[in-house]
């Protein structure tokens, strides 16, 4: 019996142990490294400088270390301060080379802009409203960051992503069409992808969802 108890024990200790280096290693590695904080912050200066002829202004970075991000995991946070864009700057690890996201952030902004009064004139009071273009939609379109081009000039297709707080009805169908004939005729969107779903404060009130891609 004793010698049971023992190697009952002894299984308990080593499952603990394993536990605890598991945690020791997954908080370690939550861990922002100063070293490379330094240096994407003086890449991204170097680049600044290289690239843009506004004032940009590196105001903090992002470490990710969710994995959020499939081809960086550290960038520098700026901001152009003629219009108030805020943007990541960083190295891109597939391409080799720096990158930044201020063309998509500016057209992000653009169209939400654009669109938000009409939506919410609509749908009423939103939970969550997302609009999102891919980070390299810049660098994909060729557009110089100096002389940034509206969206409406590139075939670039957005992500829309809306939640309203309440059950779904049975007019949100035609509602979303709706939506979507305003995107193409009035805001003169090509193409792109919106999403309507039930949540409210983070909790989904149905699993129904919506989808339209033009």
């Amino acid at each position: 019996m004793k010698k049971i108890i023992k190697i009952g024990i002894g299984v308990f200790g080593i499952v603990a142990f394993g536990i605890g280096l598991l945690i020791f290693v997954f908080l370690q590695s939550m861990k922002t490294d100063e070293d490379e904080v330094k240096k994407v912050k003086i890449q991204a200066q170097g680049y600044i400088k290289n690239t843009f002829k506004d004032e940009i202004v590196i105001y903090d970075t992002l470490f990710d270390n969710m994995g959020n991000f499939p081809t960086f995991d550290y960038a520098a946070k700026a901001e152009n301060k003629k219009d108030n864009t805020q943007f990541l700057i960083y190295y891109n690890e597939e391409t080799k080379q720096m990158e930044d996201t201020y063309i998509a952030e500016k057209w992000e902004k653009e169209l939400e802009n654009n669109i938000r009064p009409y939506i919410e004139q609509k749908l009423g009071t939103l939970d969550e409203f997302w609009v999102e273009y891919d980070e390299r939609a810049g660098i994909t379109y060729n557009v110089n960051p100096n002389k940034p081009s509206s969206y409406k000039e590139y075939d670039a297709a957005p992500t829309i992503l809306i939640s309203v707080p309440r059950k779904p009805d049975k007019k949100d169908e035609e509602i979303l069409n709706e939506i979507v004939a305003f995107l193409q005729k009035d805001v003169g969107l090509k193409h792109g992808t919106v999403s309507m779903s039930y949540i409210k404060n983070g909790a989904p009130l149905d699993d129904k969802e919506w989808f339209k891609t033009f």
